[in-house]
């Protein structure tokens, strides 16, 4: 028996031509265990001696203890830009590193295969380097990615387009709106999409583009956290949201 949030957020991925999924937490796990905070603190720590030795600027108050690395790499991007492409290059060799390993979350590839099946439009929409997204995905699956309709992630020299500013989502829309969404021109409030995501600045970038937002996140304070901030519904992982055969009309 599922809950009626689940029912909810099922409804809304049904519903929708158009999937915009987050990569790292829904799809895959880039930094698993404690990995992530550990990543945050050593870009943290960085940058903050960085910015002290290369512009004589105290960055530590602005970073605080933020454990997201790519929030911590927006921060500086707004505030130290001076050593915002070094830094942005850290982190993408330690996203492409760690991308070697990196499992999938469950429920992932099902939940991939059974919309690509229904001939719902993928797109991941990613913080994180838009090389990761292969590197994971195809290490499973060869060609998966290629079988996504686009990946819009990390733009090399900039920062101010991560999430939760709208960039990502809006790029992706104005991809499929170009395209059509049945194959001739579309407006982008003719476009049924859904964004599925794991954290709070998923859900503000997902109210600034106009997309409702479904979380998917395995802690239930998280899943709390992500209702308050706006969430349609929630979910544990991607696999709450598969059809059993015999649930398919």
């Amino acid at each position: 028996m599922t809950s009626p949030r689940t029912d909810l957020a099922q409804a809304l991925v049904d519903a929708a031509d158009v999937l915009l999924v987050d990569f790292d937490g829904p799809l895959a796990r880039i930094f698993p265990g404690t990995r992530w905070l550990e990543v945050s603190a050593d870009l943290r720590g960085y940058a903050v001696e960085r910015a002290r030795n290369d512009l004589d600027l105290d960055l530590a108050a602005v970073l605080g203890e933020e454990p997201d690395h790519v929030q911590v790499l927006r921060l500086i991007g707004r505030h130290a830009p001076g050593i915002a492409a070094d830094a942005a290059e850290l982190v993408t060799r330690l996203e492409l590193d760690a991308a070697r390993t990196a499992p999938l979350q469950p429920g992932a590839l099902e939940f991939l295969d059974e919309a690509l099946a229904r001939s719902a439009r993928v797109f991941v929409v990613t913080n994180n380097d838009p090389d990761v997204v292969p590197a994971v995905l195809d290490r499973h699956v060869p060609g998966l990615t290629a079988r996504l309709t686009g990946v819009h992630g990390r733009t090399a020299g900039r920062t101010d387009d991560l999430k939760p500013a709208p960039d990502l989502l809006l790029r992706a829309l104005a991809q499929m709106a170009k395209r059509g969404v049945t194959g001739g021109k579309a407006g982008l409030d003719e476009i049924s999409a859904v964004l599925l995501g794991d954290s709070v600045t998923d859900v503000l970038a997902g109210k600034a583009a106009g997309v409702p937002v479904v979380g998917v996140a395995q802690d239930a304070q998280r899943r709390e956290d992500l209702l308050a901030a706006g969430a349609r519904a929630v979910v544990g992982d991607l696999g709450a949201l598969l059809h059993t055969p015999g649930d398919r009309g």
